[in-house]
């Protein structure tokens, strides 16, 4: 077999025709579907990669966001523990400080009411004594008991001192009625001479008297004169003891 190279050459020719034409019209076309498509497939990737980051990242700022969400529910949590705490101990400090006072209000009156039942339980106890005194004294009072109030009296008129015995004078001066003395008993004469006595003395003038008796007076004797006057009788005695105990 003869190698024909006018063949040889125009194959070659035919190969080369459809290299290049295949290089022109079909390779290059499919080189640029290829290149657009590992573009397009590149962008796609470069998009999922970035789907993908964000994702991450959304998961991360999620997960931080967890975290500090636990983080304040906690705290939360130990603050309204702490306030409901303070809360109850304010409340049971109001509890016990009303329980006080009421306490200190029952107190009160309970001690205001023990001291108006011993009150009146001393009022009582006074007002029997003084009954059971007044009867002791209505039966031991006298005309012996009477004579010596009397003497003691006149002892301590001529005992008075000169203010005492300068308002007793002015009291004389500024009345022209008698003076009075009242008595339980009759006065005898020579103890009524005595008080004359003694008043005149005093008075610096005769003095006329009245003597008149007053059986509430029990034993003791009542001098009057103007607005001076001087109150001896167990009446009396007792009318203060029953005023500094019932009135004060």
């Amino acid at each position: 077999m003869q190698l024909d190279w006018s063949t040889f050459i125009l194959e070659i020719i035919n190969f080369v025709i459809l290299v290049w034409l295949l290089k022109h019209f079909f390779y290059k076309p499919v080189m640029k579907i290829i290149a657009r498509r590992k573009q397009a497939i590149q962008e796609t990737l470069d998009k999922s990669e970035k789907v993908r980051e964000e994702a991450e990242s959304l998961k991360s700022r999620y997960e931080n966001r967890l975290e500090e969400w636990e983080k304040e529910k906690e705290t939360a949590r130990i603050k309204l523990h702490h306030e409901i705490e303070a809360e109850r101990k304010l409340e049971l400090q109001k509890l016990a400080e009303y329980i006080q006072q009421e306490q200190e209000k029952a107190d009160v009156l309970m001690q205001r009411h023990q001291a108006s039942t011993l009150e009146k339980n001393e009022k009582i106890a006074i007002e029997q004594g003084l009954a059971f005194s007044t009867r002791l004294l209505s039966r031991l009072a006298n005309p012996d008991l009477e004579a010596s109030i009397i003497h003691i009296v006149l002892e301590d008129l001529g005992n008075l001192s000169d203010e005492k015995k300068n308002e007793l004078q002015k009291a004389g001066a500024e009345t022209n009625e008698p003076a009075r003395v009242s008595s339980t008993y009759k006065i005898e004469k020579a103890d009524r001479d005595a008080i004359k006595n003694v008043m005149a003395d005093i008075l610096k003038k005769p003095v006329e008297i009245e003597f008149k008796q007053d059986a509430s007076l029990l034993a003791g004797i009542h001098i009057d004169i103007g607005s001076w006057n001087l109150q001896a009788s167990l009446q009396e005695e007792l009318k203060y003891f029953a005023n500094i105990h019932l009135n004060r």
